[in-house]
């Protein structure tokens, strides 16, 4: 038998402390079976427990989160771990996800160029954000690939244009143009596209 050193609530989860082990246990599920410090339970009985009852509700969060919109598999991991999910739970989720055919990577991240793309976004943000969603690398670069440089350009010079017109009445214009740099540079254009992007604005004033 196990004895739990501690238990605390972290945000929607508790962390429970036991026979060496950190356990976190979403809130509603614990409630269903509450432990207190001191007491001696099983583990391996109660990680048993948590598997088979986890396994329903992370499914159902993970649907849900489908239902909203598509996702990339480390995006539902992610979602499901801060839950406090086993990762054991996780695994399973994303497999049965998988089998089905409810999971696509490569197609997530197409949609996720797509759509970014045209809310005048860079390459270099996207792929920023790709990596935050746990998309691989091979599916994040084929989708990239897609993005017409054109295009590109011209959405830097849109935003290198908007830029421009915000500067103070006064302000140095190298200032100006360090700060439209800078603007270019959060929504993901490299530096040579933004210096391009600003020297078609000026040319175009």
């Amino acid at each position: 038998m196990d004895v739990i050193e501690s238990v605390e609530r972290v945000g929607h989860r508790v962390r429970i402390v036991c026979g060496g082990e950190t356990l976190y246990v979403a809130r509603r599920l614990y409630r269903e079976r509450p432990l207190q410090p001191g007491e001696t339970i099983d583990l391996k009985e109660y990680e048993d427990w948590l598997l088979v009852h986890q396994y329903p509700q992370a499914l159902d969060c993970a649907v849900s989160m489908l239902a909203q919109r598509a996702c990339a598999t480390g995006e539902i991991r992610q979602r499901l771990t801060r839950a406090g999910y086993r990762p054991q739970t996780v695994e399973m989720v994303l497999y049965k996800l998988s089998s089905n055919e409810l999971l696509d990577d490569a197609d997530f991240a197409r949609q996720w160029v797509q759509a970014r793309s045209g809310r005048g976004l860079g390459a270099g943000r996207i792929a920023r954000e790709l990596r935050q969603k746990g998309v691989t690398a091979e599916d994040a670069g084929a989708a990239l690939a897609e993005i017409n440089e054109e295009t590109q350009q011209e959405n830097a010079l849109r935003l290198a244009k908007k830029g421009l017109l915000r500067a103070k009445p006064g302000e140095d214009r190298r200032r100006t143009e360090q700060r439209v740099m800078a603007l270019l540079a959060r929504r993901g254009y490299g530096y040579a596209e933004a210096r391009e992007a600003i020297a078609q604005a000026r040319a175009e004033e």
